[in-house]
């Protein structure tokens, strides 16, 4: 990949962090080879300390004629599976929030998700629908 910026907001940056970072970057080029730039962000919202630290990516990637975003910030609201109690899967998403590494490879498969999305559109292989075409009988 031709430029990867990575940036840590309220937490020091982290060499092997950084380094998983870009190789996960660099492995997008698999799904689309013509990324021009990929910007991530790591942040650790900085008012938790009583829940202790929780993590956020944000990655841009920049493709010719579009501009990708993803946001990862896991939520509790939605994710309930029927029959566990809410308490225990509201520590599940915490446990996430909490480890960094999770949190970013999460990030990169969604933004992997959204390339192959990206890539399928400019090679027009997405289905498009055709209008239904409705004749009155009299």
């Amino acid at each position: 990949m031709s430029r990867v910026e990575v940036t840590f907001r309220n937490m020091r940056g982290s060499q092997w962090l950084e380094q998983e970072i870009r190789e996960r970057a660099g492995k997008l080029e698999t799904f689309c080879p013509d990324i021009v730039a990929c910007r991530v962000l790591v942040a650790k919202p900085h008012r938790h300390r009583e829940h202790g630290n929780r993590y956020d990516v944000h990655i841009d990637l920049l493709v010719p004629g579009e501009e990708i975003a993803v946001s990862h910030m896991p939520r509790l609201r939605g994710t309930t599976r029927e029959g566990a109690p809410a308490t225990k899967k509201r520590h599940e998403i915490e446990g996430m929030r909490k480890d960094v590494l999770l949190v970013v490879r999460n990030a990169f498969a969604s933004a992997r998700r959204q390339l192959q999305d990206h890539a399928r559109r400019r090679r027009l292989s997405v289905k498009a629908h055709t209008a239904k075409v409705v004749v009155a009988r009299t």
